[in-house]
């Protein structure tokens, strides 16, 4: 039939400039015919091992290698149930291995696969790589980090802009492997389009390059140079562990039948989604009762201060118990499009719980968890000139092999494309001529590495 949509991809994954071994894996694995697609879908995969050794490459292999065995043969009524099943088998086949020898006790890997059916985009996600899509001019971000950095954002302990100060960025809250029961996260269906660029990399790319430039580098270029621009980016900055990225291009899509929509808000936010937000024209009874709670508390404890304390208690108690009732009132139960989209709930819901109706069995509409602008810049171009500057003269005072002719055509192509508001262009230029003097890093540093 002809209504198997096309899609192309590019994949790439690195060693990067400090580590000796590479522990990621990825995989992708595209329907043979329109029956397959319909039941399964087209699989995408990234896994970032963990483990001293060899020990994480282990475990991120094997979960490559047990997920599609497992995506494919499983009976299952919907996709959501099939990736999560998967993902499961995944677990259990590294937790199984990690039982064999006493040095794979504690290995463990992230996973993030994306299927790609008639239903939409469906993800099971597990540890801290992220799948994000690029749709004209935004990025969204649709994993939920499960790090110590996310969950101390999500229980507002800390703010995107002081979080660093106070928490390590690579702990991880849950990985494939050590537990032999592990929470899956299932987001989605998200909705496809034409012309949509998905994108999934492990932490050693979003760590060096932020989720604007990952939109504005996959928005304006093929799936191949962008992922060798992202990856060789990376690396210009440190390469601080393995980085890999798959970047998918949807050239075309059939309708995807039903409900399926993403409730989008337009709005770039770089911050995580709340679990459950207030919605400003909440019901007036939902007002009343936060009111009364915040009336108990002050009163409760004004007279608490003034030593009256069975009177001040009773308040303070009541005021626990109103917030309590009203948390299980609002708390949705088997959710449907129609209990989320309507105006009449008073709350919107954060991708946070529809993430949790969806992983135990019930459909959620899709929301990102973090946005941000994609459109290309003259400050991302002016930033790839500097790196390319210094690319050349380091590779003039190393003596390095790369032909400085080309390299300044490619310099000036790109300068005159970006002056005539030609961007995308002028980028692709730029990454060019990067591409050529990091594989000539590349050969220097990792051979004397060796």
């Amino acid at each position: 039939m002809s209504d198997q949509p096309v899609v192309q991809y590019a994949s790439k994954t690195d060693v990067g400039m400090r580590r000796s071994a590479n522990q990621d894996s990825l995989i992708v694995r595209l329907c043979t015919d329109y029956e397959e697609w319909q039941r399964c879908g087209h699989l995408f995969v990234v896994a970032d091992g963990m483990g001293g050794h060899s020990v994480g490459d282990l475990a991120s292999r094997i979960t490559v290698e047990s997920l599609p065995q497992a995506f494919y043969r499983v009976d299952a009524d919907t996709i959501q149930e099939r990736v999560r099943r998967a993902m499961l088998s995944a677990n259990k086949a590294v937790n199984d291995r990690g039982l064999q020898n006493p040095e794979f006790a504690d290995m463990g890997t992230t996973c993030s696969a994306v299927s790609l059916s008639e239903k939409g985009a469906v993800i099971g996600h597990i540890g801290d790589s992220r799948v994000y899509r690029v749709r004209g001019d935004e990025i969204a971000q649709l994993t939920f980090d499960h790090s110590l950095q996310w969950e101390m954002i999500r229980l507002g302990k800390a703010t995107v802009a002081t979080v660093d100060l106070f928490h390590p960025r690579n702990v991880i809250t849950r990985c494939i492997g050590p537990d032999p029961n592990v929470k899956v996260d299932i987001e989605g269906p998200f909705s496809v389009k034409v012309g949509d660029r998905l994108v999934l990399c492990s932490d050693g790319l979003s760590n060096h390059v932020s989720d604007s430039e990952i939109g504005q580098i996959v928005g304006a270029l093929s799936p191949a140079d962008a992922s060798r621009l992202l990856i060789n980016l990376a690396n210009c900055r440190g390469g601080s562990d393995n980085s890999t990225v798959i970047v998918v291009d949807v050239e075309s899509y059939p309708e995807v039948p039903g409900y399926v929509k993403d409730r989008d808000s337009g709005n770039f936010d770089d911050t995580p989604i709340a679990i459950t937000r207030i919605a400003p024209h909440a019901p007036l009874a939902s007002r009343l009762a936060w009111l009364a709670v915040a009336a108990c508390l002050a009163f409760g404890t004004a007279l608490l201060l003034m030593q009256h304390f069975i009177p001040g208690s009773v308040l303070i108690v009541t005021a626990v118990l109103i917030f309590l009732t009203i948390r299980k009132l609002r708390r949705p139960k088997n959710l449907t499009p129609q209990d989320t989209e309507s105006p009449e709930e008073g709350f919107s819901l954060g991708m946070g719980v529809a993430r949790l109706a969806a992983s135990e069995g019930e459909i959620a509409p899709a929301s990102p968890y973090r946005r941000a602008s994609a459109a290309l810049t003259d400050a991302l171009l002016d930033h790839l000139a500097e790196i390319q500057g210094e690319l050349v003269q380091a590779a003039r005072d190393s003596g390095w092999s790369v032909d400085f002719d080309e390299l300044t055509t490619l310099s000036r192509q790109s300068l005159s494309s970006q002056r005539s508001g030609k961007r995308q262009k002028a980028l692709q230029s730029r990454s060019l001529a990067i591409d050529l003097l990091m594989k000539e890093l590349y050969a220097k540093t990792r051979g004397q590495r060796g």
